[in-house]
């Protein structure tokens, strides 16, 4: 009876032990994960300068109502016309870069139809869906206030170099610390 007795706070005393490592990792995890909002300082601050749009389509895309979608009707409309995913994540940051692979014919058809609404060049329309997707009423407080004061609209298009370099470098560095610890805490 005894020998059992203390087989069981043997027992008792592993699952304590167990539960502790347990909610320590996951306490640890908590932290990191509230550590995550601040990789948001290093995309690229929303407002740059104001140009007018300025676009050289000849045609803009049109609705068939036959297929329920915007096409193009010209090259210059197409996907190859504006630019990668990849400019999107270093413009605009994780959430329009996601939002645009995981719903590339969601974000093509907004494109399009704002390229339509706006008469404007498909990297101008792809920077707007850009800003749009990473914060909408930023994005619209943002076409307003221009509108009021009689400014051309912002440009998201164009990518800051010094920024996108500064940008990468931060990123690696963010992704490098919290490799490493991952790497000593839970792996």
């Amino acid at each position: 009876m005894i020998h059992s007795a203390s087989a069981l706070g043997s027992i008792v005393a592993t699952c304590a032990r167990y539960t502790y490592d347990v909610i320590t990792k996951s306490m640890k995890l908590f932290v990191l994960l509230l550590c995550l909002p601040w990789s948001w300082a290093f995309v690229p601050p929303a407002r740059q300068a104001h140009q007018s749009y300025g676009t050289t389509l000849s045609m803009a895309p049109k609705f068939d109502k036959s297929v329920g979608k915007w096409v193009v009707t010209s090259e210059e409309e197409g996907p190859e016309a504006g630019y990668g995913p990849t400019k999107t994540l270093l413009l605009r940051g994780p959430k329009p870069f996601f939002s645009r692979v995981v719903t590339p014919d969601d974000y093509e058809q907004a494109v399009l139809k704002f390229m339509a609404g706006d008469k404007c060049s498909r990297e101008v329309a792809q920077g707007n869906m850009d800003r749009y997707l990473e914060n909408g009423q930023d994005w619209a407080f943002e076409r307003l206030e221009a509108e009021k004061k009689g400014r051309p609209y912002p440009t998201y298009h164009v990518l800051n170099q010094k920024q996108a370099v500064l940008t990468i470098v931060w990123s690696a560095l963010v992704f490098w610390v919290g490799f490493r610890i991952l790497a000593k805490y839970f792996i």
